[in-house]
């Protein structure tokens, strides 16, 4: 009897025991974008307690498989996507702004078109064809960070992750998928999304790695075969196999164009398919937010199918716990020995020094945080000049460190930029720059820039050397010119002008500098300047037939401080651009009236003078629609009178806060000292659309003489408002200024297209 009783009661913990050692395992498929999708899955999954044994992927689903086996929990991943660093991983491109330091910003120049030549390469191979449509620098740093302590808690060995993963990738010289379940798990990952066209393909043996959607865009059969697992649940965020369309765009309808048809069936009695087909393209990110609430909402409509198929269910602590026992395992991200390859030895000293991977004994290398190396690292490709492969990155349990490895290039060294500004007004130009850059030990780049257009003209012929002595320092010469002709009438008003004069005035200099960083957005730099500057102003005499003339030969010599973080050169949106600075200014005044053939007098004049200035955007906390800005100039001088009033007045400094003030010549503001400022409220329209209003009052020291021929008054004030569009190549803008408020006159209607750069003076200001 007791023999009966206990085969019975072992037959019942035997056919109990396959119930309560299920396991589960969650495949995803790929869809670029659309593979966020998943998140939402994985989200619902924990929240009603499915356990999740295995997880594999393809493309963004095997992204997304990776970073859940790493440790990462579905509420981590909306974060991450949220705060939209994945919109920049795929947008390829390392913002200049961001990355690059102040001091190496040479300056911004109105491009539309930019192309590059290799000047040293055989005349057949000097335009070359990009190997792909999109830089993967960014993803690739991403992918580091994201899975380089998971590989190193590993050992390299998949299984041995929080969750066992897989992925697939396509080998295109063997022509079909590949399995990958050991080694780096980022290289892993950047293999099976390396979507055709799009991002460059990963090498690896014998094969060449992309896209795991070429061949399996849903690997459930490799997560079976290899897995075993009792119960499939499948996430799919496609429509599966379709032709492209017309109207798919290029992307969409390149990668369609070579996928092979695909096995999204699951086998009927041991699987639950959650499935929509996501109606967004391959990189459209901007709808991240909606995408994970489809994933979720699908997963919660067939959860009660899934719940019945799921034998045991884990709570909220069973996840919790299991994702700490692994993360204390990843050991923290940094580095300390930097492998820079692909290049001439000089160039891979100059970018050591600027990555500041050594310390300044030679052959010891500094501890690095991952943020750093990679600040530090993007720094020097946001210049345009070198292209770095993907790292290898590799963990050393007894240094307890990382090493670095990644093989650089150089992209062509010669480069020619067309672009312009299309204004309504007579302020036109056309715009022509060619730049010959190169890099040893130092860098150097020579190069030249002209700006054509009725009003004004100018242009530059010089170089820029870059080298690393105790810190990075900067010298840079240059000959300058410029013409401003102020004679063209007044340039867009609406109603009648009271407050413009008709002059003209030209210059010509050389200029030398030396400068070096302060902080990574903060430069410190000393500028010598010399030339001549010409003065050409409407006689006193009545019916004179020609312009007085005054000519200023000088030399200077100025030190600032700046500091900017702007998001944009030319109507900026967040950030700030503060500036200190002291002139000294020597040289000699000549005068030649009208009716002279030569000048009739020479007279030594200089001065000393300070300036501050200070424009700051911010948004406001709770409104998402609305942004501030104000802007603050104060100028002290004791500038002195030169021969002329005219020649005076036109020396002075100016306050311009809006473009449209150095289009014309306006007397009133202009002063030996004043103080400014202004309040620029801003409204969101729809992205990258704005409306700006700007509001701006000036207070100047009093003269003695007024060219306008009214009573001299020492507040002059300024309001704009500007619609603004901010596109690839410029900014589209539909101002209207209004100076003054006596009365309606002197209000102005500019629209423009591109970007309104002006030379700097060669008498500072």
């Amino acid at each position: 009897m007791l023999r009966k009783i206990g085969s019975f009661v072992g037959m019942l913990l035997l056919a109990a025991l396959p119930a309560a050692a299920q396991k589960v395992g969650v495949v995803m498929s790929g869809g670029g974008a659309k593979g966020l999708y998943h998140i939402g899955v994985l989200e619902a999954l924990e929240e009603n307690g499915v356990p999740i044994d295995y997880v594999a992927g393809t493309s963004m689903g095997s992204i997304i498989a990776a970073m859940y086996a790493a440790g990462y929990s579905p509420a981590e991943m909306r974060a991450i996507v949220n705060s939209g660093v994945v919109k920049e991983w795929v947008s390829g491109r390392i913002d200049p702004n961001k990355y690059m330091a102040y001091y190496r910003q040479v300056g911004s120049n109105p491009a539309f078109l930019s192309l590059r030549i290799d000047v040293e390469s055989p005349s057949g191979k000097r335009l070359r064809v990009p190997r792909n449509l999109i830089s993967s620098t960014q993803i690739d740093m991403a992918l580091t960070e994201l899975f380089a302590p998971a590989t190193a808690a590993a050992d390299g060995d998949f299984d041995r992750l929080m969750v066992p993963f897989l992925c697939v990738a396509s080998d295109l010289n063997h022509r079909g998928p590949v399995v990958l379940r050991e080694g780096d798990l980022s290289e892993a990952v950047r293999s099976s999304m390396s979507i055709p066209l799009v991002f460059k393909p990963m090498v690896k043996d014998s094969m060449l790695l992309y896209d795991g959607g070429i061949y399996d865009n849903f690997p459930w059969k490799p997560l079976d075969e290899d897995f075993r697992p009792d119960l499939i649940v499948g996430s799919i965020c496609t429509e599966g196999n379709t032709p492209p369309s017309e109207e798919s765009n290029i992307m969409d309808q390149a990668f369609m164009l070579a996928m092979h048809d695909t096995d999204y069936t699951l086998p009927e009695e041991r699987s639950v398919t959650i499935r929509r087909a996501v109606g967004v393209n391959m990189l459209d990110f901007d709808q991240a937010e909606a995408i994970m609430n489809a994933g979720y909402e699908d997963a919660v409509a067939a959860m009660p199918q899934l719940l019945e198929k799921v034998a045991e269910r884990r709570d909220s602590a069973y996840y919790a716990g299991r994702r700490e026992a692994f993360r204390a395992k990843c050991p923290p991200l940094v580095f300390d020995d930097y492998k820079l390859e692909g290049l001439k030895r000089a160039q891979r000293e100059y970018i050591r020094d600027f990555v500041q991977v050594d310390r300044r004994t030679p052959g010891i290398q500094r501890p690095m945080g991952f943020e750093e190396l990679k600040d530090n690292l993007f720094e020097v490709l946001a210049g345009g000049d070198f292209t770095m492969d993907f790292p290898t990155v590799r963990y050393d349990s007894v240094r307890e460190r990382y090493s670095f490895e990644a093989k650089f290039g150089t992209r062509p060294n010669f480069k020619i930029i067309l672009g312009g500004n299309i204004s309504s007004t007579a302020f036109n130009q056309a715009y022509i720059g060619i730049n010959h850059h190169w890099i040893g030990r130092v860098s150097q780049q020579l190069g030249a820039d002209l700006y054509l257009g009725p009003i004004y003209t100018w242009g530059a012929v010089g170089g820029r050397t870059d080298f690393y002595a105790w810190k990075p320092i900067f010298l840079d010469y240059s000959y300058n010119f410029a013409v401003r002709n102020f004679r063209h009438g007044y340039f867009g008003n609406v109603t009648k002008v009271r407050n413009a004069e008709q002059v003209k005035n030209s210059e010509s200099f050389f200029s030398t500098a030396v400068g070096m960083p302060l902080t990574h957005r903060s430069v410190l730099t000393l500028r010598a300047n010399a030339g001549h500057v010409n003065y050409r102003y409407d006689s006193d005499v009545l019916f004179a037939d020609d312009t007085d003339h005054s000519r200023f030969s000088f030399f200077g010599l100025r030190a600032g401080i700046a500091r900017n973080t702007l998001d944009k050169f030319l109507y900026p949106r967040r950030g700030s651009d503060l500036q200190l600075s002291a002139i000294f200014v020597t040289g000699r005044d000549k005068y030649q009236p009208y009716d002279s053939g030569r000048f009739i007098s020479r007279e030594t004049r200089q001065w000393f003078g300070g300036r501050f200035t200070w424009d700051k955007f911010f948004d406001v906390p709770g409104v998402s629609w609305f942004s501030f800005g104000f802007n603050v100039d104060a100028v002290l001088t004791n500038h002195p009178t030169f021969r002329t009033e005219s020649a005076t007045l036109m020396s002075m400094p100016d306050y311009a806060p809006v473009s449209h003030m150095r289009m014309i010549y306006m007397p009133d503001y202009r002063a030996r000292r004043f103080v400014a400022g202004g309040l620029m409220p801003t409204f969101d329209l729809m992205p990258n659309f704005f409306f700006r209003t700007g509001f701006y009052a000036m207070y100047r020291d009093k003269r003695g003489f007024n060219p306008l021929g009214e009573p001299d008054r020492r507040w002059h004030y300024v309001a704009e408002a500007s619609f603004v569009y901010h596109t690839p190549i410029g900014p589209v803008s539909l101002a209207l200024t209004k100076y003054e408020v006596q009365n309606w006159k002197n209000m102005y209607l500019t629209f423009n297209f591109g970007y309104a750069i002006f030379a700097p003076k060669g008498t500072f200001y």
